[in-house]
């Protein structure tokens, strides 16, 4: 079972690859298709995330505790978010800039947060999914029964983002909290990094996805999500 979850989480790395480069080729034709196939391929992949989390429970692999690991804590913040219909279901620039401008090909100016690659990553980067820091924040300062998060996660999650650091960034240009948006991608990555030595030796991998990614996980760098870079982006929705 272990084996098949991990196959269902490498198959959603490669889901939200391609809809993201298929994004803007889609979005210009069918808006509502193009946000659609990202906000699917967001679900699916924390959906595996927790998938693992339950199947590593039940086979008593308790090797990592993923509420006390800020790397998988924040994947389940953000699953809890959008399974339990909390926080908005943190969502992306795209369905932020649809539904909140009155005319959503109109431009905007949000501060986008991107973390860099290891140190070992020379000249690497991530692709972008921009989701909600403001309604990730609204989630993690709930009480516990509507996040159901443990205490400790707000101070987790803020200190692994480095969150104060994009926060005075977004204070200093004039820009509201409400229109942060952070990288899902390196997120992502550091969760998979993190479960990495802690799943290998319990997976037979069965694809050409699951044997890549098995590997991917253990040579990449860990982003280095306490170096946030901060950028003024301009963005709209084509007609």
């Amino acid at each position: 079972m272990l084996s098949h979850s991990f196959e269902d989480l490498a198959q959603t790395f490669r889901g939200l690859t391609e809809a993201h480069f298929n994004f803007y080729r889609l979005v210009s034709v069918d808006r509502g298709e193009a946000i659609g196939h990202i906000e699917t391929a967001i679900n699916a992949m924390l959906n595996a995330f927790h998938n693992l989390y339950d199947l590593m429970g039940q086979n008593n692999l308790n090797s990592i505790d993923w509420y006390d690991t800020p790397e998988l804590c924040v994947i389940l913040a953000m699953r809890n978010a959008r399974h339990h219909n909390k926080a908005n279901r943190i969502r992306s620039l795209y369905n932020f800039h649809r539904y909140e401008m009155d005319d959503p090909t109109q431009s905007e100016n949000y501060i986008y947060v991107s973390f860099p690659a290891g140190s070992d990553e020379e000249g690497g980067s991530f692709f972008d999914i921009p989701l909600s820091w403001s309604d990730l924040s609204e989630l993690i300062n709930m009480p516990r029964q509507e996040s159901r998060l443990r205490a400790t996660a707000k101070g987790y999650i803020r200190e692994y983002l480095n969150a104060d650091a994009f926060e005075n960034e977004a204070k200093k240009a004039g820009i509201a909290t409400d229109k942060i948006f952070i990288n899902f991608v390196p997120l992502a990555m550091n969760a998979g990094k993190s479960l990495y030595p802690h799943v290998k030796d319990h997976i037979r991998t069965d694809s050409v996805e699951a044997s890549y990614f098995l590997s991917h996980f253990e040579k990449i760098g860990a982003a280095q999500t306490h170096e946030p870079s901060s950028d003024i982006i301009e963005f709209r929705l084509p007609k």
